[in-house]
């Protein structure tokens, strides 16, 4: 049973990406183990308070990357 844990900072990622990056972590930890776990892999994201997230020693905050994601994806169609 895979538990797959995600940090990022606080509103980095929208909801349309955190759906995309569930469904694509998913299905690349069933690809790695080989096995059929879809119904028993987890993806949790945890989202760092703005100011709560370091890098090469200095404090980064949302005014400091909300640039670099590009626009949300297309829906896929449902299921």
């Amino acid at each position: 049973m895979p538990v797959i844990h995600v940090y990022t900072a606080e509103g980095f990622l929208s909801p349309a990406r955190k759906r995309l990056m569930v469904e694509r972590l998913t299905a690349a930890a069933v690809e790695a183990e080989g096995l059929p776990t879809r119904d028993r892999t987890y993806v949790l994201i945890h989202e760092v308070p703005d100011g709560g997230w370091g890098y090469q020693g200095g404090v980064e905050t949302q005014q400091d990357f909300g640039h670099l994601l590009p626009p949300d994806p297309v829906p896929a169609e449902p299921r």
